[in-house]
């Protein structure tokens, strides 16, 4: 992953390094502007970002609540059957085991199904949001007139200098459009 971003942020580097020198004195006037923005952060600190949050928090708590509860059921069998396993008839105790091998079994099946059902809800209500706050970025550089915006994060920007961080202005433009 290191390896990655370091490759990146050299090829990028090197790009930009050939381009200005290979770039006619004239056309250098017109410098590059460069903008990162922050994505996550704009989730985070927006309204309909903070709103998405709260939904999926809600969701995976009730989902949380019935695992707990599943949990609860297995732990308390498994007391029961230590507690009753030496004077149980074999039969009987044979029963309460595979009762509580088949619970275990359930409980992890249910836990996998609502990994896969929160990451899924996850994408369902981030997607929104990044299409939203990609359309904001758009207009913004247009209007700007920025030759590229980075992802401050998930690109191979190693530094940026705070005056072309534009995360703040973005999420406030994201919370005012439609």
């Amino acid at each position: 992953m290191y390896k990655k971003a370091l490759v990146g942020a050299l090829a990028l580097a090197l790009t930009l390094g050939w381009t200005l020198m290979a770039t006619p004195p004239e056309a250098k006037a017109a410098e590059a502007k460069i903008g990162v923005v922050d994505i996550q952060k704009v989730i985070n600190d927006s309204k309909r970002g903070k709103e998405a949050k709260g939904m999926l928090i809600k969701r995976f708590e009730a989902v949380q609540k019935d695992l707990d509860l599943r949990r609860a059921e297995i732990e308390k069998m498994k007391l029961e059957l230590e507690r009753q396993g030496s004077v149980l008839d074999p039969e009987v105790r044979f029963e309460k085991e595979r009762s509580l091998q088949k619970k275990m079994r359930d409980f992890d099946d249910r836990y996998r199904d609502a990994t896969e059902e929160m990451r899924r809800e996850e994408l369902r209500n981030t997607k929104p949001l990044f299409t939203g706050i990609s359309l904001v970025v758009s207009k913004l550089g247009k209007e700007r007139g920025y030759t590229v915006i980075l992802e401050k994060t998930r690109s191979a920007v190693v530094y940026s200098p705070d005056t072309i961080d534009l995360t703040a202005e973005v999420t406030r433009l994201f919370d005012t459009a439609p």
